[in-house]
C-alpha cells in the first residue's frame, strides 16, 4: 500500500462531504482513508459512512486531535502517513507531489503542501509554519500570491492541515504529544523531527485548498499558550531557555497584551493555560528525558530558522496591531542576535 490518509473529525458536517469528495478522484488504488470520529454530535460520521471505500473509526469521546491522529497511524496500513484536515479539498496531483519530495533526498522528515485560501484561491495560506524565536507559529507565505514558493523549501515547521511523513518516522518520534489535547501539535513534531536531524519541507506542487480563517479564540488561546510553553520546557536545554529569557517575557508581555485587549474571556483563557502548565511541571523531568535520545542538533541550529518577525496583521489587520509589530520586531532581533550568540 502506498499512501494512508488520516482525517480526524470533529463536528465537520460543513465540511467532510466536500473534502472526501475532492480527494476521492486523486487517490490512486494502492492509497486508503481513513476517518477518526471524535464523537461527532452533528451527523458528521453518518456523512462518512456514506463514502465508499473510506474506512471509519468512530469515538465514544472526543480524545483530542493528536491522540485520534496517533489512533489513526496505528490502524493504518501504509508505510506513509498522510494527515489532512476535514475543512480541505486536495487539487489534482497533491498527493504525487507530496510523496515524490518525501523520497527526493536524505534527511527528508516530514512533507507538507500548499494550502490555499479557500475565500481567495489565488493567495496562500500556509506553506508550512514560521516559528517565531519564542516559539510562536503563524503561516509561512499567508496572503501571498499562490504562485509564490514554487521550489521546494525548507521551513521551521509543517501545518497539521496536510502533511506526510514515513511511518517509521512517525513512531520514532512518538507521534504526536497527546497531551496538548488540540492546537501546536504539528509545530512541536516539527521541532522533534528537526532536531532529530531530519528536515521539513514545503512542497509547492502540492496544492491543498483550505477553509481558514486566520483569528485566536478564548480556547485556542489557552491551548496555543499552554502547549507553546510545554514544547519549548521539554526540548529545549536550560542554557537555552535562559538565553531566550528577555524574548519569552517579552513575547508573553504581548501574548497578555493582546488577551487585555480581546476582552475578559481572552484573559481568562490566558491565566487558564498558565494553570494548566503548572498542573503539568510534575511530569516535565520524565518528559525532558524522554526527548534527549532524538537528539541530533544544538538548539542553536535549531534555532536558526526561528525569525524575530510576529505578523500581527495575521489576526489583527488594525494599525496598533501593525505599530506593534514593527516595534516588536526590533527587539526581538536583538533578542534573538544575543541569545544565539550566547550559545556558540
Amino acid at each position: 500500500m502506498r499512501a494512508s490518509i488520516v482525517i480526524v473529525t470533529y463536528n465537520h458536517r460543513r465540511h467532510i462531504g466536500c473534502c472526501l469528495a475532492a480527494l476521492g478522484p486523486t487517490l490512486g488504488a494502492d492509497d486508503e482513508v481513513l476517518v477518526v470520529d471524535n464523537a461527532s454530535t452533528d451527523g458528521t460520521a453518518e456523512i462518512v459512512a456514506h463514502h465508499a471505500g473510506v474506512r471509519l473509526q468512530r469515538l465514544a469521546r472526543n480524545v483530542g486531535f493528536g491522540a485520534a491522529c496517533n489512533l489513526g497511524a496505528r490502524l493504518s496500513r501504509a508505510e506513509t502517513l498522510v494527515f489532512l484536515n476535514p475543512d480541505t479539498e486536495p487539487q489534482p496531483g497533491w498527493l504525487d507531489a507530496l510523496l515524490r519530495a518525501l523520497q527526493s533526498g536524505p534527511n527528508m522528515g516530514l512533507v507538507t503542501a500548499k494550502l490555499l485560501l479557500a475565500s481567495a484561491p489565488e493567495r496562500i495560506d500556509a506553506f508550512g509554519n514560521d516559528l517565531h524565536i519564542s516559539g510562536i507559529p503563524t503561516c509561512h507565505g499567508w496572503g501571498e500570491p499562490a504562485g509564490q514558493h514554487a521550489a521546494l523549501e525548507e521551513v521551521a515547521a509543517v501545518s497539521g492541515a496536510c502533511f506526510a511523513v514515513r511511518r517509521d518516522l512517525f513512531t520514532a518520534l512518538g507521534g504526536f504529544d497527546e497531551r496538548f489535547f488540540l492546537y501546536y501539535e504539528d509545530d512541536d513534531l516539527s521541532l522533534r523531527a528537526r532536531l532529530a536531524g531530519w528536515r521539513c519541507i514545503g512542497v509547492p506542487d502540492a496544492h491543498v485548498v483550505h477553509d481558514h480563517r486566520p483569528g485566536v479564540s478564548p480556547a485556542k488561546l489557552r491551548y496555543l499558550e499552554r502547549n507553546r510553553w510545554w514544547s519549548l520546557l521539554k526540548l529545549y536545554q536550560w542554557p537555552t531557555l535562559l538565553a531566550l529569557l528577555p524574548v519569552l517575557l517579552g513575547a508573553e508581555l504581548i501574548a497578555w497584551g493582546l488577551a487585555c485587549r480581546s476582552g475578559p474571556r481572552h484573559m481568562a483563557a490566558k491565566a487558564q493555560a498558565w494553570l494548566d502548565l503548572v498542573a503539568w511541571l510534575p511530569a516535565l523531568p520524565a518528559t525532558r528525558a524522554a526527548a534527549r535520545p532524538h537528539r541530533r542538533l544544538t538548539d542553536a541550529a535549531l534555532l536558526r530558522l526561528h525569525g524575530p518577525r510576529l505578523p500581527f496583521a495575521q489576526v489583527d489587520p488594525g494599525a496598533l496591531a501593525r505599530l506593534t509589530e514593527v516595534l516588536a520586531h526590533r527587539a526581538f532581533s536583538t533578542g534573538r542576535a544575543l541569545a544565539l550568540l550566547s550559545l556558540r
